[in-house]
């Protein structure tokens, strides 16, 4: 074999090895996991919730920033007891879950486990001195829809069936998360109320895009 042959051959060979020898670049990618837990509540009373559609006709409360001034304040404690009378109110009382994965370089989240979004689903993410934020909005030819479609969450609550967005926000200082469920008129169908702890690289399942 003459020597320029060998040459590259030794080089596909070391490239081939090189590659073997790096590890996945997506293990590197996301830079936080978190794993939530908490309640979920539906059958809204049309009175309690009736605040709460208008609001998320322009955007969900729970994104909203502390309020600064006595008048923000007094809007922000109006919206919390709204929510709170929604919640009271509600018909039906579920446990809810989601493990998400977010990644700073493209602003995805990934969600790897839950009862209340489609699990493998990915959707973009907004970052905020004070919240992570997300909008969920299904595509009814997506895989991971289609088997959604037949889970625990529409059995429980049919009316889910309807839903044209799912919204959440999550606190950063406290790992709060509220969310709502948001029909195709705007109303909202559920609301979902999480604590969210952090988890470390290893801790919990890898993700997978």
């Amino acid at each position: 074999m003459n020597a320029p042959v060998v040459r590259s051959l030794g080089t596909a060979v070391s490239a081939v090895a090189l590659a073997l020898a790096v590890p996945p670049a997506q293990a590197q990618m996301f830079h936080l996991y978190l794993q939530c837990q908490g309640s979920i509540a539906a059958g809204l009373q049309p009175g309690a919730s009736a605040g709460l559609a208008a609001e998320s006709a322009v955007a969900p409360r729970a994104v909203e920033a502390a309020p600064e001034s006595s008048s923000d304040k007094n809007d922000y404690d109006v919206n919390v007891q709204a929510r709170t009378r929604a919640v009271r109110s509600a018909a039906k009382r579920g446990t809810a879950h989601l493990e998400l994965a977010l990644r700073d370089n493209n602003m995805t989240a990934f969600v790897q486990r839950s009862n209340v979004l489609p699990t493998g689903e990915r959707m973009k993410y907004v970052a905020t001195q004070t919240h992570y934020s997300a909008a969920y909005s299904p595509a009814p030819t997506s895989r991971a829809y289609v088997d959604w479609r037949g889970s625990w969450l529409f059995t429980w609550f049919p009316p889910f069936q309807k839903m044209a967005v799912t919204r959440f926000s999550i606190d950063r200082q406290t790992g709060q998360l509220e969310g709502e469920i948001v029909g195709p008129a705007g109303e909202v169908l559920g609301l979902m109320d999480m604590q969210c702890e952090p988890k470390r690289q290893g801790e919990g399942p890898a993700p997978r895009f």
